[in-house]
């Protein structure tokens, strides 16, 4: 059978393979293919078979999930999907090959590429070849690549292709979907993987852990920090074999980063660059992504990201020459500072309510680990490839702290340790009701971090000092650290762009957005006081809680010690043995004495103390009893009339709204000449219409003074409408039947 004929036949097996023994005979068959046809350059199955193969490994559909899904249920399957996609294996060398003498050329689908990716590409291609290496092979619209790099974009995509609605031609705009569908929709892998099956055994994880170790060196001169000479540059004319694309690695990290980290973050560059390139999303589009969290899904594999070139990036330093100390960056830092940052960020904002906290826990380890570079160890990296107790990993972690060889990596990442911790607060008050456990064991993991070495909290103090001295005269304690607060403030403004807390689910710390490092502040929006908060909160959460709360409890008190490493024996200063009751009690006063009372969003009830603490009812998360889009109309309308009837803040006494009511005068002489009914009913409807303005003002005054609001919100909620609906049949058919 010609080579052609059977590409044919092979794509087509490959495309009807929906069953685990049914993938497995098509990897087979594809296998055998490529053994059969090495020598002869088979263009014909990259033309025919190729993208056909690439759909069914990393794309579900609804009839079928994808092979890399199926082998979640079928070892025999994962050893040959193994054999074919590792780095050394048949696929990738036939790919290489095939670069090699240029046989062939791919579109990347445009409608799944990350939206400001779309947006580049219809931007001159002078700005979008220096927005991303990744654009520099754009034609026209669209992405021509080799066949090397088609692979990596369709690896690239598999882990957030759960979060993205089916791919259409006809409608390659941005994307529509729920918040709250997008952010606890999972993986296809979720029905079909056995229960306790860990993630570091996953046959993705296995794939990309493998192609960092064959891609991406441990030890990578500075000057490729920019992304300069990456594959999407090179060409079969430069001479250079297409096997050594393997041991260039800026690609394949480009490519993770922004459909990654990046995805559809409506500020994908840093806000000078996008300037520089004229790059700027459309209003609506910027409004749309601004709301929506990152895919889920993709905890695992960003952690093993960051874990790997941080391990790379540690190692560069202890084997560094003791006349170059760790003054410049570790080679992949830069590239994935920022992304990371306000991918980090963008889910402790945007996790709706309601919405899993799994997803929300696994991009807070992507944190964690990146703050702890130095308790990466190669035996745990190797545990995504082979099997390892977490007993082993965990006793060699513990003799692993902070030392001074980290001191340029924490500088440069400072906010990961300020102002992503306060960030975190205020998603920890927005969970506490739906999981008190699971986030006060973050909590405790956070401020362990924090105080795992004396000498890094130190530091951390020393550079909050700094900051907010404003020293411009060096003075001998901050010297070392002086000279990194001005690139943390232009960090803080560039990483931070557009995000605003005043429109996420649940804020809690949108008073101050942006403002300044409140991480060791004793104010009331300070880490220390919304810790106390937290706890107290936590307290009664606990209370709350039915069966064993021991565990709970324990970690509650190891929290409070952990408080007084990190604010290094405040809470003994401030407030000496008080008791919790006690610290409630402040807490009453500071809040204007109202009590307060954790959120319940599923008991329905609430009370005014939870409008006015941090934030309005009315603004609350959008729950599962509410129609969405109906809410979000309602509450704007709402905010609209409070605007315009002056409801926003109370009013006081000789204020002009008090000045300003209207009397009703009747002038005797009037009354007298009444010509008849019709001055009569002038004179009553005129009456009439000034009671009730007066009443009107009456109202708003009483509003006013009491500062109630509009809220319209209520007639979003599903029940009413429900009941609406019935009492309108109801209604309609009455009619039908007496008429």
């Amino acid at each position: 059978m010609p080579p052609g004929a059977d590409a044919s036949s092979l794509a087509a097996a490959v495309l009807d393979a929906a069953t685990p023994p049914a993938a497995a005979a098509a990897t087979s068959r594809v296998l055998d293919y490529l053994a059969r046809h090495a020598a002869d350059h088979p263009r014909a199955f990259f033309a025919d078979a190729f993208p056909s193969l690439l759909y069914r490994l990393f794309v579900s559909s609804a009839s079928s999930a994808s092979f890399i899904d199926l082998a979640a249920a079928d070892p025999a399957l994962t050893d040959l999907l193994l054999s074919l996609l590792a780095p050394s294996g048949p696929l990738l060398a036939a790919a290489a090959a095939a670069d090699r003498l240029a046989l062939i050329r791919f579109v990347f689908p445009n409608e799944r590429l990350p939206d400001w990716l779309r947006l580049a590409l219809a931007s001159p291609v002078s700005a979008s070849a220096s927005a991303s290496p990744l654009l520099s092979a754009r034609v026209g619209s669209d992405l021509h690549v080799s066949v090397f790099e088609y692979y990596l974009f369709w690896f690239a995509y598999y882990p957030v292709s759960a979060a993205s609605p089916p791919a259409t031609t006809s409608n390659p705009g941005l994307r529509s979907r729920s918040r709250l569908e997008t952010w606890v929709s999972t993986l296809a892998t979720t029905a079909i993987r056995k229960p306790g099956h860990k993630p570091e055994t996953s046959l993705y994880l296995k794939l990309l852990y493998a192609y960092l170790i064959h891609l991406v060196p441990t030890r990578t001169p500075m000057a490729r920090t920019a992304g300069a000479g990456t594959l999407l540059h090179r060409t079969a004319k430069d001479g250079v074999d297409a096997l050594d694309s393997f041991a260039r690695p800026d690609f394949l990290l480009h490519t993770l980063v922004q459909f990654w980290l990046v995805g559809d973050d409506f500020s994908p560059l840093p806000v000078q660059a996008c300037h520089a390139l004229g790059l700027r999303l459309p209003p609506r589009a910027r409004a749309e992504l601004s709301e929506r969290p990152p895919s889920p899904g993709l905890g695992d594999a960003v952690k093993l990201l960051v874990m790997y070139l941080n391990c790379c990036d540690g190692r560069a330093l202890v084997d560094a020459d003791a006349r170059m100390p760790s003054e410049g960056l570790p080679a992949w830092n830069p590239l994935i500072q920022r992304p990371l940052y306000r991918f980090v960020l963008r889910t402790f904002l945007f996790c709706p309510i309601g919405a899993a906290i799994k997803n929300a826990t696994q991009v807070f380890s992507v944190w964690v680990a990146y703050m702890e570079p130095w308790k990466i160890t190669q035996q745990e990296l190797d545990g995504y490839a082979k099997q390892q107790t977490g007993e082993e990993q965990d006793l060699q972690k513990c003799n692993m702290v902070y030392t001074s060889s980290w001191k340029t990596y924490v500088l440069s990442n400072y906010l990961f340790y300020s102002s992503m911790v306060m960030h975190f607060l205020g998603f920890a008050h927005k969970f506490i009701h739906s999981d008190v456990a699971a986030v006060l064991l973050m909590v405790y993991k956070v401020l362990g971090v924090l105080s795992s070495s004396p000498e890094l909290l130190d530091l951390l103090h020393k550079v909050d000092a700094a900051y907010h001295t404003k020293l411009v005269v060096s003075s001998s304690p901050y010297d070392d650290v002086l000279k990194y607060v001005p690139s943390i403030c232009e960090q803080l403004k560039d990483w931070e762009d557009g995000l605003s807390e005043t429109d996420a689910d649940g804020s809690f710390l949108h008073e101050h957005w942006n403002s300044d490092l409140r991480l060791f502040s004793y104010d009331e929006n300070g880490a220390y006081n919304l810790l106390q908060l937290l706890l107290i909160r936590a307290e009664s959460e606990i209370l709350r809680l039915s069966g064993d709360t021991q565990q709970a409890l324990q970690t509650l008190d190891s929290i409070k010690s952990l408080m007084k490493r990190v604010f290094q024996g405040q809470i003994e200063s401030i407030h000496g043995n008080t008791s919790l009751e006690e610290l409630h009690n402040q807490h009453q006063q500071q809040v204007r004495g109202e009590v307060f009372k954790p959120k319940h969003p599923s008991s329905g009830k609430s009370s005014w103390a939870d409008v006015k603490y941090r934030g309005e009812w009315m603004k609350r998360p959008i729950s599962e009893s509410e129609v969405a889009w109906l809410a979000r109309i309602l509450i704007r309308l709402s905010d609209w009339l409070n605007d315009a009837l002056g409801l926003d803040c109370g009013d006081v006494d000789g204020s002009p709204a008090a000045a300003s009511a209207t009397y009703i005068q009747f002038d005797c002489n009037e009354l007298n000449t009444v010509g008849g009914p019709k001055d009569a009913a002038r004179m009553a409807l005129v009456a009439l219409c000034s009671v009730i303005v007066l009443a009107g003002q009456a109202l708003l005054q009483f509003m006013r003074s009491h500062r109630v609001k509009i809220n319209l919100r209520v007639f979003a909620s599903k029940k009413l409408l429900s009941a609406a609906v019935v009492l309108y049949g109801v209604v309609a058919v009455t009619r039908n039947a007496s008429g």
